[in-house]
């Protein structure tokens, strides 16, 4: 295959942050979050570069009760009082920006999907209904926290394509081991792996994330800016090489935290995509677009 750059983004809010914070400390170490997707959709479209925004079901609401089917999401209200649980508006954004974005799911309340078969099944069941009344069909899918199961639920209701944990050096460490190395490979811009999409199940696509976007929160700010525009340009510079896939992800919030120099970051990191694209030496795809080519040369052979 072509060498091909990947760029999808865990659209969340603060569904995947509510096991240790609160909506309001969220909100305040994260600011105008939907400013920061607006500029973000800006940015990509100067680019003309295509996404794959995975995400979060309940966000496509614009209100509910708290009950969905099996699912019991604890925050009844509307985007009018509990702006960060429900994204209609931010759903509106996306589909009204050019070039055309992909949207794909990140499950329904940022369930985990190693739990028991049937809360999954559940879950899973509310994506697709929240998605068939919006008029979406999903082909691409992230899983909450990066943890994979039940794959075969995903098949079954055709999607095409999922983000696999990144394939690091540093995958078999936990705990305070791994959140060390994972700076140091940060720190020191280490190559990110690039990798070739794999058949999970038949039709389903494996899509390697290669480097997470890291944001400057916390301890994270003390590595500088450029080591993590090095990083990336290592990163798809190698996927050019080695005629591989460069994955890369992130939140939309992460961009939040020192936002200037974030948003300066992704700039340089795209105006490079963007320069190898021109050359043609490297493709832009979204994450279910590449499912569908690597399923089409696949009925070929």
């Amino acid at each position: 295959m072509r060498p091909t750059f990947v760029l999808s983004l865990d659209t969340e809010l603060v569904w995947g942050s509510l096991d240790h914070t609160t909506p309001e400390a969220f909100a305040a170490r994260y600011p105008d979050v939907r400013g920061v997707i607006g500029e973000l959709i800006t940015m990509l479209g100067h680019y003309e570069i295509s996404a794959t925004w995975a995400i979060v079901g309940h966000l496509l609401l614009g209100s509910c009760t708290g009950q969905h089917g099996d699912v019991a999401c604890g925050v009844a209200g509307s985007r009018s009082n509990l702006p960060l649980f429900y994204g209609d508006d931010i759903l509106a954004m996306i589909r009204a920006a050019r070039p055309v974005q992909e949207i794909g799911s990140h499950s329904f309340v940022h369930r985990q999907y190693d739990a028991p078969l049937a809360s999954v099944s559940a879950d899973l069941e509310e994506v697709v209904k929240v998605g068939r009344e919006n008029a979406l069909e999903f082909r691409s899918f992230v899983f909450p926290r990066n943890v994979e199961g039940h794959h075969e639920l995903l098949a079954g209701k055709g999607f095409m394509a999922y983000r696999g944990a990144d394939p690091t050096w540093y995958r078999s460490l936990t705990g305070p081991a791994g959140r060390v190395a994972h700076l140091f490979d940060q720190a020191l811009s280490l190559p990110p792996p690039v990798s070739l999409p794999t058949q999970t199940l038949d039709g389903l696509w494996n899509v390697p994330g290669s480097m997470l976007l890291l944001s400057r929160l916390g301890a994270r700010r003390f590595i500088p800016l450029s080591a993590r525009v090095r990083k990336a340009r290592r990163g798809f510079r190698r996927a050019v090489s080695e005629g591989k896939v460069f994955h890369l992800w992130f939140h939309p919030f992460n961009l939040a935290v020192d936002r200037p120099g974030m948003f300066s970051c992704l700039d340089r990191i795209l105006g490079e995509v963007a320069a190898l694209r021109k050359a043609g030496r490297l493709e832009v795809k979204t994450m279910g677009d590449l499912a569908s080519e690597m399923a089409g040369a696949r009925s070929d052979e």
